[in-house]
């Protein structure tokens, strides 16, 4: 059975659940490609009643609701899981593409983390929340092309976190100082030379 790895972001999800999001949960992605859509396994494709608290997926083999679990995560989260097992999978023509379980297939749900998950898909899938997304993954990675790539940079050669800190200040710098020059603008200029004043006496004390 495949928990969701979701519960890590389940309270980040719910913390912006007010808000329009622009960064995508962890299985967004994929969920859009054709593989995940055609995959039988994934019980987000199944057949849910919400009256009976049963799950039916493609072979018409109905899971039913066992009992309900809850957890705290270590960042003190409490998660409230639903447990799930088919009556039985014995002669299914499609149990090896739903599971690789010898027994009855058993799945893991937070209903919670669902409904966040479905909240967030619909606001990603908006026009506004397209345009917000897709503007977030093109701003911040055309900076890490230009240090990676134009630059060279491909590791720290310093240890610590003031001292990594320092050389992320450097990099940075370097970088809106050639902006700056590209575009003569006095206003970067400025604020380059405050980056820097502040690093170094960051390092300093």
């Amino acid at each position: 059975m495949k928990t969701t790895s979701s519960l890590n972001i389940t309270s980040w999800m719910e913390r912006r659940s007010k808000r329009m999001p622009i960064a995508t949960y962890n299985t967004y992605h994929k969920e859009n490609t054709k593989a995940w859509k055609q995959d039988i396994s994934k019980f987000e494709h199944w057949l849910y009643d919400e009256k009976e608290d049963t799950r039916t997926y493609a072979a018409g083999q109905k899971l039913l609701f066992r009992y309900e679990s809850r957890s705290t995560t270590e960042s003190g989260y409490e998660i409230t899981t639903r447990h799930y097992r088919s009556l039985s999978c014995e002669g299914c023509p499609l149990k090896e593409r739903c599971t690789k379980a010898q027994g009855e297939r058993e799945i893991k749900v937070s209903m919670e983390y669902l409904r966040l998950k479905r909240q967030a898909r619909e606001q990603l899938k908006s026009e506004d929340g397209y345009a917000l997304s897709v503007r977030r993954m093109h701003e911040p990675e055309r900076v890490f092309g230009q240090i990676k790539n134009n630059r060279g940079f491909r590791r720290f050669l310093l240890r610590g976190l003031p001292k990594v800190s320092l050389e992320v200040g450097w990099l940075l710098a370097h970088h809106l100082l050639k902006k700056a020059a590209k575009d003569k603008n006095l206003k970067i200029a400025l604020q380059v030379r405050n980056v820097i004043f502040m690093k170094f006496t960051f390092v300093i004390y």
